[in-house]
């Protein structure tokens, strides 16, 4: 589906594309349709503009087939059909939809929308942003307005603004009109008061608290890293080549856990362990989709030798991305540990992409990894690197652009008694090094985050507490948006 999806977007291939997809969804069981009803529909509306008229036809037919020769049989994934009613020749598809939907009232269909927004594939996430604008602003604004009424909010609120401030820290390809769609529906919704509603928190972030030497946790930490990190990536991504290499980082993480091909193969005589099984058993049914693939082993990378970068790696890179993407590919080259060099090591193709995503989320896990174990020359390059970010902040002849030093310094939204590293009982590790290193970035920390004035009537302890706060913050909180 992912191929399908990539190849669609090349105008000399689409009428070939469409042909094929046609032909995949009749020969798959009735019941497999089900999962790629969204993916299909949400892919065709985007195409119909620059569609051929033959083009049409097949896009015609694919959509008939799921409405009325699949039907109920896709096991209520026809609620999941992007609404076609901007595009007429799709009238009598658009219809049935609507029959079917005759029931659905205002929080039903909100419910459905926000069940599809956080999708990884660009096309369904533009289509139920735009079907979300047209529900807030055109079919039910009585509705909305009255969500966001009374001394507290219907929850939905809070499920709204969750969705869409997801969707506007996003980053990768062409994701500029994903973010402007998203600034619309909040300003549709309203200045709506934070203290009457709750936004939960998705964080799906993994703390290593064995740094790398308990081999169950590392495995966990490769399934994480499959499944929160580098699938949605694969599924978002339309570069062909950028997907061979996440392809291959996956199944080479993959081969780390163990997982192998006998585990989907029915007359494979290879003995699989009962923890093994079981581990691919727990990961998601559309996260086992996109992988199984992968367990044939079939991806190869050539990496050139990594030459070291001049260092402190900021001041010599032009924006925040470059800076991002070059100091994590370095310090994967300086992980300490076998295991953690093993992980980190096969991702370093995943980080060259306009995408920050990746970096941004190894970044931390790195940079703790080398502060607790690595040789005493990384740690202090550590020091310098988020010294050289701090020094440009309140350099007023910085040459650094507005939006490289915003980007590299700006303190996330996670407060410091949820961010991972702090979390992580860093007093229980006997290495004085990083005591000392710390030590060293908070006394910076608090000579350049405290005004000086304050410095004498602010105490040691609340200058530490400052300037500890600031340092995890700027480790863990890189922001995810990319920036050229």
């Amino acid at each position: 589906m992912a191929t399908l999806q990539t190849m669609s977007l090349i105008p000399e291939l689409t009428g070939v594309t469409l042909s094929t997809w046609l032909i995949f969804l009749k020969n798959i069981a009735p019941q497999d349709v089900g999962p790629h009803i969204v993916a299909t529909s949400a892919t065709i509306a985007s195409l119909w503009p620059s569609l051929s008229p033959t083009a049409r036809e097949t896009a015609k037919e694919c959509l008939r087939f799921i409405l009325f020769d699949i039907g109920d049989l896709s096991g209520g994934h026809l609620d999941e059909v992007v609404d076609l009613r901007s595009i007429p020749e799709l009238g009598d598809i658009h219809q049935e939809l609507m029959r079917r939907r005759a029931s659905w009232d205002p929080r039903e269909k909100l419910h459905k929308i926000l069940a599809q927004l956080n999708s990884d594939n660009y096309a369904i996430t533009l289509h139920f942003l735009g079907e979300l604008k047209t529900l807030m602003s055109l079919d039910h604004p009585d509705f909305v307005r009255s969500l966001a009424s009374g001394d507290a909010f219907d929850p939905l609120v809070g499920k709204v603004q969750s969705s869409l401030f997801h969707i506007a820290s996003r980053d990768g390809d062409d994701i500029e009109g994903l973010r402007l769609l998203a600034f619309e529906c909040m300003g549709i919704l309203g200045a709506a008061d934070p203290d009457r509603f709750e936004i939960g928190s998705n964080d799906s972030r993994m703390v290593v608290r064995s740094n790398f030497t308990d081999e169950g946790e590392a495995v966990l930490f490769a399934m994480h890293l499959i499944k929160d990190v580098l699938v949605g990536t694969f599924r978002s991504t339309s570069d062909i080549k950028y997907q061979g290499r996440l392809s291959y980082s996956i199944q080479e993480l993959l081969r780390f856990c163990g997982f192998t091909s006998a585990l989907v193969a029915p007359k494979s005589t290879v003995p699989v362990p009962v923890k093994v099984r079981n581990r691919w058993s727990s990961l998601p049914k559309h996260i086992l989709e996109t992988i199984t693939p992968m367990l044939e082993g079939r991806f190869q990378n050539i990496e050139n030798p990594l030459v070291p970068p001049e260092r402190p790696i900021y001041p010599r890179q032009n924006t925040y991305r470059e800076w991002l993407q070059l100091w994590t590919t370095y310090l994967i080259s300086r992980a300490s540990g076998e295991t953690a060099r093993r992980i980190f090591g096969v991702l370093r193709p995943a980080l060259r992409n306009k995408d920050v995503g990746v970096a941004h989320h190894l970044l931390p896990h790195l940079v703790l990894n080398i502060l607790l174990s690595g040789e005493e020359g990384d740690i202090q390059d550590i020091r310098e690197e988020l010294l050289a970010v701090l020094e440009d902040q309140v350099n007023e002849r910085s040459p650094s652009s507005a939006d490289k030093k915003f980007l590299s310094a700006q303190v996330g939204p996670l407060p410091p008694t949820t961010s991972p590293v702090i979390n992580t009982d860093i007093s229980s590790r006997s290495s004085s090094r990083f005591s000392t290193t710390l030590a060293n970035l908070c006394a910076f920390c608090a000579r350049t985050l405290v005004p000086r004035k304050q410095r004498t009537t602010t105490s040691a302890h609340e200058l530490g507490r400052r300037a500890k706060t600031s340092l995890f913050e700027l480790i863990l909180c890189f922001p995810a948006s990319t920036m050229t």
